[in-house]
């Protein structure tokens, strides 16, 4: 392959290289992944909630380049659909795992169970039910509905209502399962005014629980999407911190809060080439040009020299560590690039 030099534009971002250094696919664009800087995004993202444990969506984005950088920076991965699940078992290491993908049969939980997760999302009592004489590490996280579709027990919706928590954790109780927590799951977008909103809201179902049935809940998951707004703007990120250490006191409550990112992650990391033309692309439109077989251009540093501008190149669907997993569209309400 020719040499290919890394420029970037006034901001800082990659510019890609022309898209006939790429190979031949046609009419199809050349799809550009800078799995560097998304990884550097992950934890710059971390270090701006250093008490959050930051759970990275692979749907996004599922380089395995990327994930080898995540699980080599102690990072954690959010299991949204069963496909994750073999696509990070391609990692180096081990990471820790949080299962969102619905669960239809104790033969899922099973699976999930020997690929390492110990947390599960749980959306109803049904795929609770699921979770009958599973062994006893396990770790399960109700969602909770949002608070705006909490007060009509009539709207059709995601997760438990609030009068339904007290009876999922003792049906949990009565299976030999522990409920750990609540799942949030704010507006897509949210602000640090919405996420308030849901923690308070969360905080009063925790107490109702404690009251009714003496069981303290010591894990809080912030939902998908997370930080929304805040992700790019530095001043909601620190409103965001402060409301969530007062509400919750991580320090001192010993409640775990964790996260799931994608967007927040692959932002200005994937562009589409289309002969002269460059844009940015979010991870739906990129991966529909990878299905239809575009080009991947992968940029990374070379670790020997630090000098950026090598890359690595492959047809899509043509290199058996790269795998396009497809976004949640039922049972959401979060973006695809969340």
């Amino acid at each position: 392959m020719p040499a290919v030099t890394r420029t970037a534009d006034p901001t800082g971002a990659p510019v890609a290289p022309a898209a006939g250094t790429a190979g031949d696919s046609g009419d199809l664009p050349l799809v550009v992944i800078d799995v560097e800087r998304a990884a550097e995004r992950y934890l710059d993202l971390r270090a701006a909630f250093p008490w959050v444990d930051v759970h990275y969506d692979v749907s996004a984005l599922s380089h395995p380049a990327l994930l080898d950088a995540i699980a080599a920076a102690q990072g954690a991965f959010e299991v949204a659909q069963p496909a994750a699940l073999d696509t990070l078992m391609l990692c180096e290491a081990r990471p820790r795992l949080l299962h969102t993908a619905p669960i239809t049969s104790p033969r899922d939980v099973a699976a999930a169970y020997r690929a390492g997760v110990r947390r599960f999302v749980v959306d109803d009592a049904a795929e609770l039910a699921a979770f009958a004489g599973a062994p006893d590490d396990i770790r399960l996280l109700l969602r909770l509905r949002p608070c705006a579709d909490s007060s009509s027990a009539h709207r059709a919706g995601r997760g438990f209502r609030p009068d339904e928590i007290v009876r999922a954790v003792r049906a949990a109780a009565g299976q030999g399962v522990c409920v750990g927590g609540l799942s949030l799951q704010p507006p897509t977008h949210s602000s640090p005014a919405d996420y308030v909103a849901e923690i308070v809201h969360a905080a009063a179902v925790t107490a109702d629980v404690r009251v009714a049935t003496g069981a303290r809940f010591d894990v809080l998951d912030l939902g998908a999407g997370f930080p929304g707004r805040a992700a790019s703007r530095p001043v909601e990120q620190a409103e965001l911190a402060r409301a969530i250490r007062a509400i919750v006191a991580p320090a001192t409550s010993h409640v775990t809060i964790i996260a799931s990112a994608s967007r927040a992650v692959t932002a200005g990391c994937l562009s589409v080439v289309t002969g002269g033309d460059e844009r940015d692309a979010d991870p739906a439109s990129a991966s529909a040009c990878i299905d239809a077989g575009a080009d991947v251009l992968v940029l990374a540093h070379d670790p020997r020299s630090g000098i950026l501008g090598r890359f690595s190149f492959f047809r899509g669907g043509a290199e058996r560590g790269h795998r396009v997993l497809r976004p949640r569209r039922s049972r959401t309400t979060w973006s695809p690039a969340g």
